[in-house]
């Protein structure tokens, strides 16, 4: 919230200085394809890690919550307990983290681990980061006529 009305007075400040509003919303989409691109780049990179990483089987253990950090899944490997790199799911906790069913893990070789919901989180990220990345660098390149686009 306070960050919110932080912006809200950045922007009126910069109204009553006679910056214009269309420069205030060129700028404001900016920001958010800067924040786009930098979530793709995460995505890519978590992508990349997983294409060298290997397939272990283990079981759920539990949802472990550190003292900084988020919760997340943990799992019992041949090679010990590892901790699911990803946050775990908020929503069916209980369906979909089962004890008596057996998992495959994906081990990366830096020991990050990487269980099915995290996978789908990042083919997910990289599909719809990856499209709404270029919907807006469209928009914008019309909107500063890179494009060569005229109204």
């Amino acid at each position: 919230m306070e960050i919110l009305i932080g912006f809200v007075i950045i922007v009126v400040v910069l109204v009553m200085l006679g910056v214009s509003v269309y420069f205030i919303m060129e700028c404001l989409i900016a920001l958010l394809l800067l924040a786009l691109a930098a979530t793709l780049v995460f995505f890519i990179w978590t992508g990349i890690t997983l294409i060298g990483s290997r397939v272990v089987k283990g079981h759920y253990l539990r949802i472990d919550k550190p003292e900084r950090g988020f919760p997340s899944a943990v799992y019992d490997t041949p090679e010990g307990e590892v901790r699911n790199t990803f946050p775990c799911e908020m929503i069916f906790r209980s369906a979909l983290y089962k004890p008596e069913r057996e998992v495959r893990i994906r081990m990366t070789k830096r020991g990050k681990a990487y269980d099915r919901y995290s996978v789908i989180t990042i083919i997910t990220g990289l599909l719809l980061g990856s499209v709404s990345l270029y919907y807006i660098s469209s928009y914008i390149s019309v909107l500063f006529g890179i494009a060569g686009v005229t109204k």
